[in-house]
């Protein structure tokens, strides 16, 4: 991390105040005033948690010094399905009170709103913070890390690669509801004689936590896995690195972020802009592309193709519900094929479709069973709960006009505008507060102003969290001591390109 240190992040942190006090930032200290942990969120970060802080991924395995500290970014899916940071940490420690510490100043920061949904790896300390401090939130262990792990703890059993490692993978990933999978699993434990595994012990004790059949119902952008995390780290690999030291890191990190801002922006432009043809004539598609993303308009054309392969038969009409058995082909990774069956329940009153699958309450798309079922019952406009807001493409949100270190809004007629109205409104609080009278006949005022301008949506505002001062402010900051962490071992640890030129020009 190098001398100065601490003291170049925490005049890094100034700097961000001083550009937009929505900037937070808190720093944890030992008594020598040496860092242990961090945490920061910029304002645009923090106005974009209003709109995509439903879910989040949080991961803490990638490297971002030579001290061990692990970054640990939060991340979130925008509208165009792409990763979006929502606070970043650098913490010394990976034990409970660490993240707890974390996880606090991050949900202070938010203004007390918790994730509805968080995927983790499969880490005791976090899981105990979790409970903590999100006792409400879905937690939900990344399901590519556990079953990356089957060649290592079940590699060398004689049956591995005849019939036990598809016989998990079935109960896990084919399996439709709790009470399928706990029978497949029975029966695989018993056959293959793994009833005193201590691994598999302990994950179907922990089933509720990975198996997709017991995670339904809860809104997880489609996402199983922490690839939100790592793909924003992947992004950040271009820029630090393990022996990147705290200097070098505070100034790389605005220019990561500014490129994924100008992802976001390309990608909104081109929605805008760009239109997707059809793939059919099925008018639901339509009703999508007008609405949708181009990135969520091709995952809706994606379900409408893979209608193809959807086969349905009414089972039985009950009042005004009618049940379908619908048969789908599915590829399997060998090359072969097989048929696999989901129940489709249609309310034709209500005009609501539910499947087995449970993949539109997952993913917020509706799946092929279901629009398969819609096109046989002539249905072509779906209610507005199908169609969610979340993927919409005018939007105007809030966070894009936010100021920022890393996006030049100069240009941004919309953020000028934004800017002042701030300013003017800011100046204006000062003068109306001295009173209740006078603040009571503000908000009237703007109450009439909204009713009057037709089109205005009332937004949610934020407080801004109380720096976390250090009792001694002329005390200097000092670096953190070099520690050691669990975890993926550095010498396995994917080499960026960057680092790699790094310790070429030092060994030359």
């Amino acid at each position: 991390m190098g001398k100065g240190g601490g003291e170049a992040l925490n005049d890094y942190f100034k700097r961000m105040r001083k550009i937009n006090d929505d900037f937070v930032s808190v720093m944890d200290v030992d008594d020598e005033s040496r860092i242990r942990n961090v945490f920061w969120a910029d304002a645009r970060s923090r106005a974009a948690y209003e709109y995509f802080g439903d879910f989040i991924t949080f991961d803490t395995t990638y490297l971002t010094n030579s001290y061990g500290m692990p970054f640990a970014p939060f991340v979130g899916v925008n509208h165009h399905g792409q990763s979006i940071l929502l606070g970043a940490g650098l913490i010394s420690s990976e034990d409970t009170s660490t993240f707890v510490w974390l996880f606090e100043a991050w949900l202070e920061c938010m203004n007390g709103r918790a994730p509805a949904a968080i995927i983790t790896d499969q880490d005791r300390a976090m899981k105990n913070a979790i409970q903590i401090v999100f006792p409400n939130a879905r937690h939900r262990y990344c399901l590519w890390h556990i079953m990356r792990k089957l060649p290592e703890k079940l590699g060398s059993h004689s049956a591995y690669n005849a019939g036990l490692k598809t016989a998990i993978q079935s109960a896990v990933y084919d399996t439709q509801n709790c009470e399928q999978f706990e029978e497949k699993w029975v029966q695989l434990i018993h056959k293959y004689d793994l009833i005193d595994n201590a691994w598999l012990q302990g994950l179907y004790t922990e089933r509720s936590f990975w198996v997709p059949v017991y995670l339904k119902g809860v809104f997880w952008a489609g996402m199983s896995t922490t690839q939100r995390s790592e793909s924003m780290n992947a992004f950040f690999d271009g820029y630090v690195h393990s022996g990147t030291t705290l200097k070098e890191f505070v100034d790389q990190f605005d220019n990561t972020l500014r490129k994924k801002v100008e992802a976001e922006t390309t990608s909104d432009f081109q929605s805008c802009n760009q239109t997707i043809p059809y793939v059919s004539l099925f008018k639901i598609e339509s009703q999508f592309q007008s609405m949708y993303t181009n990135a969520k308009f091709k995952e809706v054309q994606a379900e409408v193709w893979g209608m193809l392969l959807c086969n349905p038969s009414l089972v039985g009409t009950e009042g005004c519900i009618s049940t379908f058995d619908v048969f789908e082909e599915i590829s399997t990774p060998d090359g072969q094929s097989k048929i696999v069956k989901y129940i489709v329940y249609f309310n034709k009153d209500e005009c609501e479709v539910k499947c087995t699958c449970a993949q539109f309450e997952m993913r917020g798309i509706l799946y092929r069973h279901g629009l398969k079922v819609c096109q046989m019952k002539y249905i072509h406009v779906l209610p507005d709960k199908y169609v969610l807001d979340k993927w919409w493409k005018d939007i105007k949100r809030r966070y894009t006009l936010v100021k920022s270190s890393y996006d030049d809004l100069r240009v941004n007629a919309d953020a000028r505008r934004y800017e002042l109205v701030i300013k003017r409104c800011l100046r204006f609080a000062t003068r109306v507060s001295r009173n209740d009278e006078h603040v009571n006949a503000f908000f009237h005022m703007l109450d009439e102003f909204e009713h009057k301008c037709v089109g205005l949506e009332p937004e949610f505002g934020s407080t801004k969290l109380k720096e976390n001062v250090i009792a001694d402010k002329d005390k200097k900051i000092l670096s953190p001591n070099v520690v050691r962490r669990k975890g993926r071992p550095p010498t396995r640890r994917k080499v960026p390109v960057v680092e790699k030129a790094t310790r070429k020009r030092k060994k030359t």
